[in-house]
């Protein structure tokens, strides 16, 4: 199997596109290297974000990080 189907809603989205943005370009290289594209999967993900219902993407206080 080479595909699956993952539901994220739009809040976790924003999380991968905001970490596509942060990575360093040698980092950028080694995953194009073993993975593909980081601009395609970012522009695949933020063509998915447009699509979605955005207005409660502010910041929010009560979230605490997972790690």
């Amino acid at each position: 199997m080479t595909e699956t189907e993952v539901r994220l809603n739009v809040h976790e989205i924003g999380v991968i596109l905001s970490a596509l943005q942060l990575l360093e370009n040698r980092d950028e290289h080694q995953i194009a290297r073993e993975y593909g594209s980081v601009q395609a999967l970012y522009h695949k993900l933020h063509s998915l974000m447009d699509q979605m219902d955005t207005s409660e993407t502010g910041l929010r206080n009560d979230v605490v990080p997972s790690f």
